[in-house]
């Protein structure tokens, strides 16, 4: 009964073999895209502060700085800090800076605080009249007491305006440097 049922349906065999080799060649592979995996000991924090405030003192026991925000996650794997709406404090002999922003970051080696979103500096001195930065990004460098960004400033005071692409300056020595495309407007003080 076998071999009559093969002699019967034996053409079948090729034609079927020739129909699977056909469907083979005329369909298109599909590829499966893998995802990159995400390392999770990068984006988990080993520690979180709420409505946290920290102060640097110097080596004489004065305050250096002082550091607040809402929030603030520490990554172990490259020591980094990630602050939301953080307010930073300068203090000096005779000059006080007073820094926000939208978010912050905060790298330990060297001490770098890089501001990022609505950057406000206000620098009020002892004496002169006070002074107001705008940028989107800023840098401080805490132990070389430097500022710095690459990006569109607006300086302020009660009689002059100054606008610039880049800045930097030495906070102790009370130089500051505009690296570019700088105008400025004076208006004379009333008597």
């Amino acid at each position: 009964m076998l071999s009559r049922l093969v002699s019967r349906y034996w053409f079948l065999l090729p034609l079927l073999i020739v129909v699977v080799i056909a469907v083979d060649r005329l369909e298109e592979p599909v590829f499966i895209e893998v995802e990159e995996t995400i390392d999770m000991r990068q984006t988990r924090s080993d520690y979180y502060l709420a409505q946290f405030r920290s102060r640097k003192f110097g080596p004489g026991g004065q305050i250096e700085y002082t550091v607040e925000g809402e929030t603030l996650a520490h990554y172990p794997h490259n020591d980094r800090s990630e602050i939301t709406a953080p307010r930073v404090e300068l203090l000096r002999e005779d000059t006080h800076w007073q820094i926000q922003s939208d978010t912050g970051q905060f790298d330990p080696d060297p001490d770098l605080f890089t501001l990022s979103g609505d950057v406000i500096v206000k620098r009020v001195a002892l004496s002169g009249a006070p002074v107001t930065i705008r940028t989107s990004t800023l840098s401080i460098a805490t132990e070389s007491n430097e500022v710095s960004t690459d990006a569109a400033i607006e300086l302020s005071a009660p009689t002059w305006q100054l606008q610039a692409i880049g800045l930097k300056s030495a906070i102790d020595d009370g130089k500051l440097s505009l690296l570019s495309n700088v105008i400025g407007h004076y208006q004379v003080p009333e008597p």
